[in-house]
Order: C-alpha cells, then sequence, then structure tokens
C-alpha cells in the first residue's frame, strides 16, 4: 500500500475528523486495515496515496505543502522515497524517531496541529 511520508504521523493522531465525511471513513478504513494486518508492506511516498483518494484537497495548495511535510518527515525518519516497511516496523520507527519538537518542526502550517488536535 503506498502510502504519503506524513500520514505515518497523521494515523498516529488520527480522531475522526477530517476535511470531509468521505475523508474520515477512508482513513478510519485504512487505520482499520493497519490494525488488524501489522505485516502489511507500506510504500513510503511523497505523492498521492490510500488516504487521497477521497481528500477534497487533492492537487490544492494545501496539498502541495504536505509534500514539504512528506520531505521533513522522511528526514526525520532517514528513509527515501520508496521505502518498504511493515506497518509495525513503521509505527515503531515513528515513536522512536518522532517527537513534540520533531513534530512541531515537520508539522509547521498544519490545521490539525494549530488547532491542538495532535499531541505529541
Amino acid at each position: 500500500m503506498r502510502i504519503r511520508a506524513h500520514h505515518l504521523l497523521c494515523a498516529l493522531q488520527f480522531r475522526g475528523y477530517g476535511y470531509s465525511e468521505a475523508f474520515v471513513r477512508r482513513v478510519s478504513r485504512v487505520i482499520a486495515l493497519w490494525r488488524h494486518r501489522p505485516g502489511l508492506i507500506l510504500t513510503i511516498t511523497r505523492s498521492h496515496d490510500a488516504w487521497c483518494r477521497a481528500c477534497p484537497n487533492r492537487d490544492t495548495s494545501n496539498c502541495r505543502q504536505a509534500a514539504a511535510r512528506d520531505a521533513r518527515v522522511l528526514a526525520c525518519l532517514g528513509l527515501a522515497p520508496g521505502a518498504r516497511l511493515e506497518v509495525a516496523a513503521a509505527q515503531d520507527l515513528v515513536h522512536r524517531k518522532i517527537d513534540s519538537r520533531a513534530a512541531t518542526y515537520i508539522c509547521t502550517g498544519c490545521r490539525w496541529l494549530d488547532g491542538g488536535y495532535c499531541r505529541w
């Protein structure tokens, strides 16, 4: 499954809010799949992924800003686009490498962090 790098962080902070009902349903389904299949292989990307199919902001300026977040996540995690990891390994890597300082750097300008939805 292709997944944007910054969605690795978002998945751990997701609270059922989103850009639209369809987006929330899609993200909820993907996260449930990850819970049931921790060995599922993720291919990390800086472009559209499994979540983006339902995003109303796809190809807008908000979406273009997300690519910069992806780059910052990749740098912080020590990964390159195309890296392949099991869900469990990806989540473990995020837990080990991302703290509140890193999240503030990565997620600068994100409405969910700025709105207090994410807690690192």
